[in-house]
C-alpha cells in the first residue's frame, strides 16, 4: 500500500526516521495524520461497498492533507499563540497515538464498549487515565519535541506525527496500561440506555460567544477565545475526542472580516464533523462520569464551562415533570454560587446563559442510519474534582419517569427567578423527586432493589445537604427571620 510522505522533506533526518519505521507503524502515522478525514472516508466508502478503493486511497487522501495542513507564516510568527496551540496539538497526537498501541488486538482487556455505542471509548478512557496520572513521565518529552519543531521551524502536521508517533513508542508501558485498564474493568455500572456527553471549555467563561467581547479579554487568553483553531487544525488534530469549536452564533463577525472564536468542545457524541451521524459515548454511566473527569484533566490550561448530557429515550414515562423536579436538578448539577457582589445564585439560569434546560432531539444514528429521540439536558455546570456519577443516574432515572412534549423554554422565567434568589424547595417536592428517579431506574431493568435502595438513599442525602446549605445563607436566614 503506497503511503505518503510529504516531499519537501525526502532525504532529510526526519525521512530517515520514517525509513527506519516498520510498515505496520508507518499505517499509525497516516491514520492519525488523516484523522478525522480518515474515520469519515471509512464510513461513506464502507455505506457504499467499496472498502477495497480506501486503501488505495491513502496516498491521495495524505497528499490533499498535507497541502492544508500546516501552519501559516503570518501565524508561525505570534510565538506565543504557536507555542500554546502546538501544545495542545501534541497532547492530542500522543494521545491519539497512545490509543492505537493500547487498542492492538489482544494488547489489552478492555471493557466492551457499551451496544451500538462507539467503539474506542473504552481505550480511550484507559489512555487518558494513563496520561493524567503520569504526565512527569510524557510532560518533559513533549516539551522536548515541541522545543526542537520552534527551533527548526517545522510548521507541518505529518512531521509532528511522525515524531510524536516515535515518542509515544518510546513512552508505552503495556504494564501500566493493563493496570489502568483493571481501574476502568473494576469502575464500571453496565446500565442499557444510551449516554452521550458534550464538554465546553473557555478562558473566557460565558463571554467566549459574546460578540460584544472585549479586544483585550480575548487577547489575554493563550488560545485568544480559540479564534485560531482553523490555523492550526485543530478539528483533524482532536478529531478522537470529538473536538470543535463552537461559536453558539453562525458567521459571528464574518462582516467585520475578524476572526471568530467560542467554546473549544469535546462532542462525545458524533463521529463526523457535517454533524449528520452520532454514536453515543457508553450505555455506563460511571464510564461516562469518568469520561468527564478525565477529559477535564487532560487540557488543564482551558477552564471549564458547561455541560450537556444525552440520554437516548426508552419511550415517554408515565410521570409529567413539574418545576420542583427541575429545581432538585439544579440543586444537584447546576451552579450554586455567590456572584462578584456576594449574593447566592444559580449562575447559568440567573446570567442567561441558556434558553432552554431540557432540549428534544433527533440524532442520526451511524449504525441504524435512522433517527434517534434525544433528551438533552443543557444547564450543567462543568467543574473539575466533581463527582458526576450520581448527577448522572439521576438524570437517566428522571427522563426514564418522565414524559417531555415539548422541552422546557416555557418554564425558563420561574427557573429563572428560583436561580436569582435560591430558597429550600418543600421537603414533599425532595420525596416526590427522589421516588422518580427510583423509579425511572428500576424500568432499566437493570439495577438491583439493593443498589436502588443505596442510591435512592445518596441521593436524599445530598439533597438534603444541599438544601441545608440553602436554608442557613444569609439571603434565606433574613427572609426566615
Amino acid at each position: 500500500m503506497a503511503l505518503f510522505f510529504p516531499p519537501e522533506y525526502l532525504d532529510t533526518a526526519d525521512h530517515a526516521l520514517y525509513r527506519s519505521l516498520t510498515p505496520g507503524m508507518r499505517v499509525m502515522i497516516q491514520r492519525e495524520f488523516v484523522g478525522v478525514s480518515y474515520l469519515r472516508r471509512f464510513i461513506m466508502l464502507g455505506r457504499r461497498g467499496e472498502q477495497g478503493r480506501f486503501r488505495s486511497e491513502q496516498l491521495a487522501a495524505g497528499r490533499f492533507l498535507h497541502r492544508r495542513q500546516s501552519i501559516s507564516r503570518l501565524v508561525w510568527y505570534r510565538a506565543g499563540l504557536v507555542r500554546s496551540y502546538l501544545e495542545l496539538v501534541f497532547r492530542h497526537y500522543l494521545f491519539g497515538f497512545l490509543v492505537q498501541l493500547a487498542g492492538r488486538k489482544h494488547e489489552l482487556e478492555l471493557p466492551a464498549p457499551g451496544p451500538g455505542c462507539y467503539w474506542e471509548t473504552p481505550v480511550n478512557l484507559v489512555v487518558l487515565r494513563w496520561m493524567n496520572r503520569r504526565r512527569p513521565v510524557w510532560e518533559k518529552a513533549l516539551e522536548e519535541c515541541l522545543g526542537r519543531v520552534l527551533e527548526e521551524n517545522v510548521r507541518h502536521h505529518f512531521i509532528y506525527c511522525l515524531r510524536l508517533c516515535v515518542l509515544a513508542l518510546r513512552l508505552y508501558s503495556r504494564s501500566e496500561m493493563a493496570a489502568e485498564a483493571a481501574a476502568v474493568r473494576a469502575l464500571c455500572r453496565p446500565g442499557k440506555i444510551p449516554l452521550g456527553l458534550e464538554l465546553e471549555f473557555s478562558n473566557l467563561g460565558r463571554r467566549a460567544v459574546d460578540k460584544n467581547c472585549p479586544a483585550a479579554l480575548i487577547e489575554a487568553d493563550p488560545f485568544r477565545n480559540f479564534e485560531y483553531y482553523d490555523s492550526f487544525q485543530l478539528e483533524d488534530v482532536t478529531w478522537r475526542l470529538g473536538g470543535y469549536v463552537d461559536t453558539h452564533e453562525h458567521g459571528r463577525r464574518l462582516f467585520s472580516l475578524t476572526r471568530y472564536g467560542g467554546f473549544f468542545e469535546y462532542s462525545l457524541v458524533r463521529v463526523d464533523y457535517p454533524r449528520t451521524y452520532t454514536l453515543p459515548l457508553t450505555t455506563d454511566p460511571a464510564i461516562a462520569a469518568a469520561m468527564i473527569s478525565e477529559s477535564i484533566a487532560f487540557i488543564p490550561e482551558i477552564r471549564p464551562h458547561s455541560l450537556h448530557v444525552n440520554i437516548e429515550s426508552s419511550g415517554p414515562g408515565p410521570e409529567t415533570p413539574e418545576i420542583n423536579d427541575y429545581l432538585c436538578l439544579l440543586l444537584l448539577g447546576g451552579d450554586l454560587d455567590r456572584d462578584e457582589s456576594g449574593r447566592l445564585r444559580e449562575r447559568r439560569l440567573a446570567d442567561r446563559e441558556f434558553t432552554r434546560f431540557v432540549k428534544l432531539r433527533r440524532h442520526i444514528s451511524l449504525v441504524t442510519q435512522e433517527p434517534e429521540k434525544v433528551v438533552e439536558f443543557a444547564f450543567l455546570r462543568l467543574r473539575r474534582d466533581f463527582d458526576y456519577l450520581p448527577v448522572i443516574l439521576a438524570l437517566k432515572g428522571f427522563q426514564a419517569a418522565c414524559r417531555f412534549s415539548a422541552g422546557t423554554r416555557e418554564l425558563i422565567p420561574d427557573l429563572v427567578a428560583w436561580a436569582c434568589r435560591p430558597a429550600p424547595l418543600p421537603a414533599p417536592a425532595l420525596a416526590r423527586f427522589v421516588d422518580l428517579v427510583e423509579r425511572g431506574l428500576a424500568r432499566e431493568g437493570v439495577y438491583d432493589a439493593a443498589f436502588l435502595a443505596r442510591f435512592k438513599s445518596q441521593l436524599a442525602r445530598r439533597l438534603a445537604r444541599l438544601q441545608e446549605e440553602l436554608a442557613h445563607s444569609p439571603e434565606n436566614r433574613e427572609t426566615h427571620t
